[in-house]
């Protein structure tokens, strides 16, 4: 399921003294089964531009199509619960959204509420929670017993018991610590390599961007400024300086280090461990940058 934007437009507040203009002519294309990272300064319009893919905003001009689906701004007011059953979204705090009196029943909600049966919907829920590390004892319990990164992981839960494919991450990893990030992101990865889910990623963590997508979008004041992959992307650390950005730590460490050693060359994109561990001995010794 391709989904691309063509010359869209968004303006907040139209024809009133408030009106700003939160997007600006964009385009581009998010391929199906990709992983792609958005990047940008709060207010370049990162936010915006995802809550079109899955119609919680429309376009004040232009044109989004999200696989057979077309959002534009004349087009009638549509049921979205079609598309939305295709896409979704995983909000900065997916726990604020958790209400009902066990895990179970809360992670069904959403397939019911998408016309799938009963018992397909409770299969499915206790799939997506085995998935995501919450263990059967607990799915009779009130979500709201369970630790901060728990509900969490339950509130994901029940996006995937949707079967979307594509999942919207809106900084999913806010407020967990270094373990619980990553353990979010490889799940995501994992749905990403495994099922072909479409993952978009808003996102302020460059190492997160460089790490997990195949394409990174760059926003800045509403205009998206460069695309491409991490490589590429990163590669451009002034144009990304000039956006309010920097390039990921270890691109950064290599910098310095290369400082350090009165080397003026930069090294080029880095963004494993194990790929700075072998540019820092290369430097140390002598050797030529990482290409």
């Amino acid at each position: 399921m391709d989904i691309t934007f063509t010359k869209v437009n968004h303006i907040y507040n139209p024809g009133s003294p408030f009106a700003r203009k939160a997007l600006d002519d964009i385009n581009l294309r998010i391929p199906s089964g990709s992983f792609t990272s958005i990047i940008g300064q709060t207010g370049s319009g990162k936010s915006t531009l995802v809550q079109h893919i899955d119609g919680l905003l429309k376009p004040s001009s232009g044109k989004v199509v999200v696989g057979s689906y077309n959002l534009t701004a004349d087009k009638k007011k549509q049921d979205l619960r079609t598309l939305r059953a295709k896409v979704g979204f995983v909000f900065q705090y997916p726990e604020h959204q958790l209400f009902d009196e066990t895990i179970i029943k809360d992670v069904c909600f959403g397939p019911i509420n998408f016309g799938v049966p009963q018992d397909e919907a409770v299969k499915r829920a206790e799939e997506s929670l085995t998935r995501v590390g919450i263990p059967s004892p607990y799915w009779q319990r009130s979500p709201f017993d369970l630790s901060g990164g728990q509900m969490r992981r339950v509130a994901i839960a029940g996006v995937l018991a949707a079967h979307p494919e594509a999942i919207i991450l809106d900084e999913p990893t806010a407020g967990l610590d270094p373990r619980g990030r990553e353990e979010i992101l490889q799940l995501f990865l994992g749905l990403n390599k495994e099922r072909k889910t479409t993952i978009i990623m808003v996102t302020h963590n460059m190492n997160d961007a460089a790490l997990y997508s195949d394409q990174v979008i760059v926003m800045n004041h509403g205009k998206k400024i460069m695309d491409g992959k991490p490589e590429d992307v990163f590669s451009r650390e002034e144009e990304l300086h000039q956006a309010g950005l920097d390039a990921p730590q270890t691109m950064l460490f290599l910098d310095q280090l290369n400082q350090k050693m009165g080397r003026r060359k930069k090294t080029g994109p880095v963004f494993t461990l194990n790929e700075t561990a072998d540019t820092v001995i290369r430097i140390l010794n002598g050797g030529a940058d990482h290409v």
